[in-house]
Protein backbone atom coordinates (compact mmCIF):
# COMPACT_ATOMS: atom_id res chain seq x y z
CA UNK A 1 0.00 0.00 0.00
CA UNK A 2 2.93 2.77 0.66
CA UNK A 3 4.10 1.76 -2.38
CA UNK A 4 1.05 2.35 -3.79
CA UNK A 5 0.96 5.86 -2.45
CA UNK A 6 4.19 6.65 -3.38
CA UNK A 7 3.93 5.85 -7.41
CA UNK A 8 0.52 8.03 -7.11
CA UNK A 9 2.82 10.64 -5.67
CA UNK A 10 5.11 10.31 -8.41
CA UNK A 11 2.94 10.44 -11.17
CA UNK A 12 1.17 13.41 -9.68
CA UNK A 13 4.42 15.46 -9.36
CA UNK A 14 5.27 14.19 -13.30
CA UNK A 15 1.79 15.59 -14.62
CA UNK A 16 2.37 19.11 -12.66
CA UNK A 17 5.67 18.91 -13.97
CA UNK A 18 4.24 18.40 -17.68
CA UNK A 19 1.93 20.72 -17.69
CA UNK A 20 4.03 23.44 -16.63
CA UNK A 21 6.93 22.78 -19.10
CA UNK A 22 3.83 22.94 -22.08
CA UNK A 23 2.67 25.85 -20.45
CA UNK A 24 5.89 27.53 -20.66
CA UNK A 25 6.70 27.03 -24.04
CA UNK A 26 3.00 27.49 -25.16
CA UNK A 27 3.17 30.90 -23.57
CA UNK A 28 6.46 31.81 -22.66
CA UNK A 29 8.59 31.27 -25.70
CA UNK A 30 5.76 31.60 -28.14
CA UNK A 31 3.17 33.41 -27.32
CA UNK A 32 -0.32 33.96 -28.84
CA UNK A 33 -0.34 36.48 -31.81
CA UNK A 34 -1.86 39.99 -31.18
CA UNK A 35 -5.64 40.42 -32.43
CA UNK A 36 -6.11 42.29 -35.32
CA UNK A 37 -8.37 45.20 -34.69
CA UNK A 38 -10.75 43.93 -37.18
CA UNK A 39 -10.89 41.48 -39.95
CA UNK A 40 -8.25 42.62 -42.65
CA UNK A 41 -10.18 40.05 -45.51
CA UNK A 42 -11.70 42.31 -48.26
CA UNK A 43 -10.70 45.46 -46.78
CA UNK A 44 -8.08 48.09 -47.67
CA UNK A 45 -4.78 47.85 -45.80
CA UNK A 46 -2.49 50.47 -45.63
CA UNK A 47 0.98 49.76 -44.34
CA UNK A 48 3.15 51.94 -43.50
CA UNK A 49 6.46 50.08 -43.57
CA UNK A 50 9.57 50.55 -40.74
CA UNK A 51 12.25 51.35 -43.32
CA UNK A 52 14.35 53.82 -41.03
CA UNK A 53 15.14 57.58 -42.44
CA UNK A 54 13.03 56.86 -45.32
CA UNK A 55 9.76 56.23 -47.19
CA UNK A 56 7.55 52.95 -47.33
CA UNK A 57 4.17 52.66 -48.13
CA UNK A 58 2.24 49.24 -49.07
CA UNK A 59 -0.96 49.64 -50.25
CA UNK A 60 -3.67 45.96 -50.39
CA UNK A 61 -7.12 46.43 -51.94
CA UNK A 62 -10.13 44.49 -51.05
CA UNK A 63 -9.36 42.88 -53.96
CA UNK A 64 -5.75 42.00 -53.67
CA UNK A 65 -4.07 44.69 -56.18
CA UNK A 66 -0.85 46.07 -54.46
CA UNK A 67 0.62 49.56 -54.65
CA UNK A 68 3.58 49.86 -53.00
CA UNK A 69 5.17 53.83 -52.39
CA UNK A 70 8.83 53.98 -52.25
CA UNK A 71 10.84 51.42 -50.46
CA UNK A 72 13.48 53.22 -48.01
CA UNK A 73 17.11 53.24 -49.05
CA UNK A 74 19.57 50.09 -50.17
CA UNK A 75 19.54 48.86 -46.47
CA UNK A 76 15.88 49.05 -46.05
CA UNK A 77 15.19 47.24 -49.11
CA UNK A 78 15.57 43.37 -47.97
CA UNK A 79 13.62 44.32 -45.30
CA UNK A 80 10.90 45.42 -47.34
CA UNK A 81 11.10 42.39 -49.46
CA UNK A 82 10.64 40.33 -46.25
CA UNK A 83 8.00 42.38 -45.36
CA UNK A 84 6.17 41.66 -48.83
CA UNK A 85 6.72 37.66 -48.49
CA UNK A 86 5.57 37.39 -44.77
CA UNK A 87 2.22 39.21 -46.41
CA UNK A 88 2.41 36.04 -49.32
CA UNK A 89 3.05 38.90 -51.49
CA UNK A 90 5.11 38.07 -54.65
CA UNK A 91 3.70 40.85 -57.42
CA UNK A 92 3.41 44.58 -56.76
CA UNK A 93 0.79 45.53 -59.73
CA UNK A 94 2.52 49.05 -59.34
CA UNK A 95 5.75 50.57 -57.99
CA UNK A 96 5.96 54.68 -56.92
CA UNK A 97 9.01 56.26 -57.12
CA UNK A 98 7.76 59.57 -55.90
CA UNK A 99 11.40 61.33 -56.29
CA UNK A 100 15.22 60.02 -56.85
CA UNK A 101 16.81 60.64 -53.44
CA UNK A 102 18.07 57.29 -52.14
CA UNK A 103 16.05 57.46 -49.26
CA UNK A 104 12.94 56.43 -51.25
CA UNK A 105 14.12 54.62 -54.35
CA UNK A 106 17.00 52.76 -53.36
CA UNK A 107 15.08 49.86 -51.82
CA UNK A 108 12.67 49.64 -54.86
CA UNK A 109 15.50 48.19 -56.91
CA UNK A 110 15.66 45.13 -54.24
CA UNK A 111 11.90 44.68 -54.30
CA UNK A 112 11.84 44.76 -58.75
CA UNK A 113 14.80 42.16 -58.39
CA UNK A 114 13.24 39.51 -56.15
CA UNK A 115 9.84 40.35 -56.81
CA UNK A 116 7.89 40.66 -59.62
CA UNK A 117 6.96 44.44 -60.48
CA UNK A 118 4.25 45.27 -63.29
CA UNK A 119 4.99 49.11 -63.25
CA UNK A 120 6.58 51.73 -61.92
CA UNK A 121 5.36 55.20 -62.16
CA UNK A 122 8.09 57.56 -61.59
CA UNK A 123 8.03 61.31 -60.89
CA UNK A 124 10.57 61.40 -64.30
CA UNK A 125 12.96 63.95 -62.91
CA UNK A 126 16.51 64.07 -64.66
CA UNK A 127 19.39 63.33 -61.35
CA UNK A 128 22.54 61.66 -61.70
CA UNK A 129 23.18 59.56 -59.09
CA UNK A 130 24.23 55.96 -59.06
CA UNK A 131 21.30 54.69 -56.99
CA UNK A 132 18.39 56.41 -59.57
CA UNK A 133 20.74 54.86 -62.38
CA UNK A 134 20.72 50.93 -60.65
CA UNK A 135 16.98 51.49 -59.99
CA UNK A 136 16.19 52.72 -63.92
CA UNK A 137 18.75 49.77 -64.95
CA UNK A 138 16.67 47.16 -63.07
CA UNK A 139 13.44 48.59 -64.37
CA UNK A 140 14.75 48.46 -68.05
CA UNK A 141 16.36 44.64 -67.01
CA UNK A 142 13.42 43.16 -65.68
CA UNK A 143 10.71 44.38 -68.12
CA UNK A 144 8.89 46.60 -66.30
CA UNK A 145 6.52 49.21 -67.62
CA UNK A 146 7.94 52.96 -67.27
CA UNK A 147 5.34 55.42 -66.77
CA UNK A 148 6.10 59.40 -65.46
CA UNK A 149 3.66 60.76 -63.54
CA UNK A 150 1.56 64.08 -64.29
CA UNK A 151 -1.15 65.85 -62.80
CA UNK A 152 -4.75 64.08 -63.51
CA UNK A 153 -2.77 60.34 -63.98
CA UNK A 154 -5.52 58.03 -62.20
CA UNK A 155 -5.23 53.89 -61.92
CA UNK A 156 -8.05 51.94 -60.53
CA UNK A 157 -7.70 49.00 -58.41
CA UNK A 158 -10.60 47.53 -57.70
CA UNK A 159 -13.76 47.65 -55.21
CA UNK A 160 -13.74 51.25 -55.95
CA UNK A 161 -10.20 52.29 -54.73
CA UNK A 162 -8.36 55.41 -56.98
CA UNK A 163 -5.40 56.78 -56.95
CA UNK A 164 -4.97 59.84 -58.65
CA UNK A 165 -1.99 61.78 -59.10
CA UNK A 166 -2.13 65.50 -58.11
CA UNK A 167 1.65 66.33 -58.84
CA UNK A 168 4.11 67.10 -60.45
CA UNK A 169 2.47 68.42 -63.01
CA UNK A 170 4.11 66.66 -66.14
CA UNK A 171 5.14 67.25 -69.55
CA UNK A 172 8.20 68.71 -68.66
CA UNK A 173 6.66 71.70 -66.22
CA UNK A 174 8.97 71.91 -63.15
CA UNK A 175 8.96 73.26 -60.41
CA UNK A 176 11.94 75.01 -60.05
CA UNK A 177 11.84 77.85 -57.30
CA UNK A 178 12.53 76.30 -53.96
CA UNK A 179 13.98 78.01 -50.74
CA UNK A 180 17.62 78.29 -50.33
CA UNK A 181 18.83 75.25 -49.42
CA UNK A 182 15.83 73.33 -50.48
CA UNK A 183 15.10 70.35 -52.90
CA UNK A 184 14.29 70.34 -56.33
CA UNK A 185 13.72 66.91 -56.47
CA UNK A 186 12.03 67.60 -53.40
CA UNK A 187 9.29 69.99 -54.52
CA UNK A 188 8.62 68.07 -57.27
CA UNK A 189 7.50 64.60 -55.36
CA UNK A 190 5.07 62.69 -56.55
CA UNK A 191 1.71 63.49 -54.64
CA UNK A 192 -0.91 61.36 -54.53
CA UNK A 193 -4.61 60.62 -53.47
CA UNK A 194 -5.55 57.16 -52.64
CA UNK A 195 -10.23 56.79 -52.57
CA UNK A 196 -11.67 54.26 -51.21
CA UNK A 197 -15.60 54.85 -50.49
CA UNK A 198 -15.80 57.65 -48.13
CA UNK A 199 -11.64 57.39 -47.03
CA UNK A 200 -9.23 59.11 -48.30
CA UNK A 201 -5.34 59.11 -47.78
CA UNK A 202 -2.87 61.72 -48.98
CA UNK A 203 0.67 60.62 -49.93
CA UNK A 204 3.42 63.56 -50.49
CA UNK A 205 6.95 62.02 -50.73
CA UNK A 206 9.70 64.82 -49.82
CA UNK A 207 6.73 67.50 -51.05
CA UNK A 208 7.49 70.83 -48.66
CA UNK A 209 5.80 74.10 -48.18
CA UNK A 210 6.03 75.41 -51.67
CA UNK A 211 4.86 72.45 -53.41
CA UNK A 212 1.76 72.59 -51.05
CA UNK A 213 1.12 76.42 -51.81
CA UNK A 214 0.79 75.12 -55.22
CA UNK A 215 -1.62 72.47 -54.58
CA UNK A 216 -3.62 74.47 -52.13
CA UNK A 217 -3.65 77.67 -55.14
CA UNK A 218 -4.70 74.84 -57.74
CA UNK A 219 -7.89 74.18 -55.48
CA UNK A 220 -7.18 69.93 -55.83
CA UNK A 221 -9.50 67.39 -53.65
CA UNK A 222 -6.72 67.21 -51.43
CA UNK A 223 -8.81 66.93 -48.19
CA UNK A 224 -8.36 63.65 -46.86
CA UNK A 225 -8.78 61.69 -43.50
CA UNK A 226 -4.99 60.60 -42.98
CA UNK A 227 -2.17 62.51 -44.68
CA UNK A 228 1.78 61.02 -44.91
CA UNK A 229 3.35 63.97 -43.72
CA UNK A 230 6.20 65.42 -46.48
CA UNK A 231 9.55 64.93 -45.99
CA UNK A 232 9.80 62.93 -42.86
CA UNK A 233 8.40 65.56 -40.91
CA UNK A 234 10.52 68.61 -41.86
CA UNK A 235 10.16 72.01 -40.58
CA UNK A 236 9.91 73.28 -44.28
CA UNK A 237 6.84 71.11 -44.74
CA UNK A 238 3.24 70.72 -43.18
CA UNK A 239 2.14 74.33 -43.43
CA UNK A 240 -0.64 75.68 -41.69
CA UNK A 241 -2.23 76.71 -44.31
CA UNK A 242 -1.87 73.04 -45.92
CA UNK A 243 -2.45 71.59 -42.90
CA UNK A 244 -6.28 73.77 -42.98
CA UNK A 245 -6.95 72.35 -46.17
CA UNK A 246 -6.18 68.56 -46.05
CA UNK A 247 -7.71 68.64 -42.33
CA UNK A 248 -6.68 65.58 -41.56
CA UNK A 249 -8.03 62.80 -38.26
CA UNK A 250 -4.33 61.14 -38.51
CA UNK A 251 -0.88 61.78 -39.46
CA UNK A 252 1.55 58.95 -40.28
CA UNK A 253 5.37 60.24 -39.97
CA UNK A 254 7.98 58.15 -41.24
CA UNK A 255 11.19 58.93 -40.34
CA UNK A 256 14.31 56.65 -38.47
CA UNK A 257 15.00 56.91 -35.20
CA UNK A 258 18.59 57.31 -35.76
CA UNK A 259 18.56 60.22 -38.23
CA UNK A 260 20.86 63.06 -38.10
CA UNK A 261 18.41 65.70 -39.76
CA UNK A 262 16.51 66.33 -36.85
CA UNK A 263 13.58 64.51 -38.50
CA UNK A 264 10.79 64.79 -37.11
CA UNK A 265 11.24 68.87 -36.31
CA UNK A 266 9.77 70.63 -33.35
CA UNK A 267 7.81 73.09 -35.23
CA UNK A 268 6.38 70.89 -37.56
CA UNK A 269 4.92 68.64 -34.35
CA UNK A 270 3.87 71.76 -32.95
CA UNK A 271 1.99 72.54 -35.95
CA UNK A 272 0.27 68.72 -35.88
CA UNK A 273 -0.41 68.93 -32.23
CA UNK A 274 -2.45 72.82 -32.73
CA UNK A 275 -4.46 71.39 -35.51
CA UNK A 276 -5.42 68.43 -32.54
CA UNK A 277 -5.17 65.22 -34.48
CA UNK A 278 -3.70 61.96 -34.08
CA UNK A 279 -0.17 61.13 -35.06
CA UNK A 280 1.73 58.26 -35.31
CA UNK A 281 5.40 57.83 -36.17
CA UNK A 282 7.55 55.00 -37.65
CA UNK A 283 10.57 55.78 -35.39
CA UNK A 284 8.53 55.26 -32.58
CA UNK A 285 5.77 52.89 -33.05
CA UNK A 286 7.29 50.41 -35.87
CA UNK A 287 5.18 49.50 -38.61
CA UNK A 288 1.46 51.22 -38.79
CA UNK A 289 -1.24 49.91 -40.22
CA UNK A 290 -4.38 51.52 -41.34
CA UNK A 291 -7.18 49.23 -42.36
CA UNK A 292 -10.43 50.77 -43.99
CA UNK A 293 -14.18 49.00 -45.45
CA UNK A 294 -14.70 52.54 -47.03
CA UNK A 295 -16.64 54.55 -44.06
CA UNK A 296 -14.39 53.82 -41.21
CA UNK A 297 -10.80 53.26 -41.05
CA UNK A 298 -8.62 52.17 -37.97
CA UNK A 299 -4.83 52.41 -37.20
CA UNK A 300 -2.20 49.69 -35.59
CA UNK A 301 1.04 50.14 -34.50
CA UNK A 302 3.68 47.37 -34.27
CA UNK A 303 5.06 48.78 -31.16
CA UNK A 304 3.38 50.88 -28.13
CA UNK A 305 5.02 53.99 -27.20
CA UNK A 306 4.64 56.65 -24.91
CA UNK A 307 1.81 59.33 -25.81
CA UNK A 308 4.22 62.33 -24.58
CA UNK A 309 7.29 61.05 -26.53
CA UNK A 310 5.38 61.51 -29.99
CA UNK A 311 5.29 65.27 -29.82
CA UNK A 312 8.88 65.44 -29.18
CA UNK A 313 11.26 66.25 -31.90
CA UNK A 314 14.10 65.24 -32.56
CA UNK A 315 17.49 67.64 -32.15
CA UNK A 316 19.63 67.06 -36.27
CA UNK A 317 23.38 67.38 -36.66
CA UNK A 318 23.11 70.69 -38.36
CA UNK A 319 21.27 72.25 -35.31
CA UNK A 320 23.88 71.16 -32.87
CA UNK A 321 26.69 72.35 -35.27
CA UNK A 322 25.15 75.16 -36.14
CA UNK A 323 24.72 76.71 -32.55
CA UNK A 324 27.67 78.94 -32.71
CA UNK A 325 26.63 80.56 -35.88
CA UNK A 326 23.36 81.02 -34.62
CA UNK A 327 24.62 82.92 -31.22
CA UNK A 328 26.99 84.84 -33.32
CA UNK A 329 24.07 86.19 -35.73
CA UNK A 330 21.76 86.93 -32.43
CA UNK A 331 24.56 88.86 -31.14
CA UNK A 332 25.07 90.69 -34.06
CA UNK A 333 21.01 91.24 -34.89
CA UNK A 334 20.84 89.17 -38.07
CA UNK A 335 18.14 87.48 -38.32
CA UNK A 336 18.34 83.56 -37.34
CA UNK A 337 17.71 81.50 -40.27
CA UNK A 338 16.03 77.91 -40.14
CA UNK A 339 18.88 75.45 -40.75
CA UNK A 340 17.50 71.63 -42.00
Amino acid sequence: MRFLKVLFAVLVVAAIIAGTLYWLRRYRTEPPPMPTPFETKGRLQIIALDVGQGDGFLIVSPGGKTVLIDAGNARAGDGVVAALQRRNLRTIDLAVATHPHADHIAGLRRVIGKLTVKQLLDSGQSFASTEYEKLLRAVKERKVQYLKAGKGLTFDLDSGVRLEAFHPRGNGQWMINVREGGSVENANSVVLRLTYGNFTMLFTGDAETETEAELVKAKLPIRAQILKVGHHGSRHATSERFLNAVKPDVAIISCGADNRYGHPSQPTLDRLKRSNLQVHRTDLSGEITIVSDGNTFQVTTSRQTNLASLWVGRIGLDDVLMQPQKAAAAKAGLKDREID
